[in-house]
């Protein structure tokens, strides 16, 4: 008699284990019209700021202006991409950041390298062969919406004056992000 009851309780607590582990309902969310926000915004002329990379004399370091900046935008992400030389090799090299904007101005010294920095002193490694590469940024405005743009830049050295110079081989191409 006890060994039935045994088995009709692990029976019983068994159905209820195995009725747990079924499917589950699913619940769907529907956004409301009201709550739909777009998560992009366009770049019109009077939206899209000036943006300038000049390098530094010995071309290991470009300072990057963004100027003329919208008072709606909050943060600026940027992103170089360059190539660089190694052991031969080309290779690709990048550096970027998140900005917050305070003013219509920034500026931000964007190493071709690496700095290796301990009590108070820095060591530097700079990327050799470096010819050109892209700039993109993200603005991010006050309601959370972002758009891009993205500029193809070549770094050249005046052979006669040794002088570095930055050309940027297209115009501004604002376009929408989805972030």
């Amino acid at each position: 008699m006890k060994k039935i009851i045994n088995y009709a309780l692990i029976i019983v607590l068994s159905s209820f284990f195995l009725f747990a582990c079924g499917k589950k309902k699913e619940v769907v969310k529907t956004d409301s019209p009201q709550e739909k926000v777009t998560r992009t915004f366009d770049l019109t002329d009077q939206l899209t700021p000036d943006i300038q990379l000049t390098p530094r004399s010995d071309g290991k370091e470009l300072k990057l202006t963004i100027s003329q900046i919208d008072p709606s935008i909050t943060q600026i992400e940027y992103e170089l991409i360059y190539s660089a030389t190694s052991e031969g090799m080309e290779v690709e090299k990048g550096l970027g950041d998140t900005l917050n904007v305070e003013g219509d101005k920034l500026e931000r010294d964007l190493l071709l390298g690496t700095a290796s920095c301990t009590t108070g002193t820095c060591k530097y490694k700079y990327d050799d062969g470096v010819t050109g590469g892209s700039i993109g940024l993200i603005l991010i405005n006050d309601k959370g919406q972002s758009a891009s743009i993205n500029k193809d830049f070549s770094l050249t050295q005046d052979p006669k004056t040794k002088k570095f110079s930055i050309t940027f081989t297209d115009d501004i191409s604002p376009t929408s992000s989805t972030q």
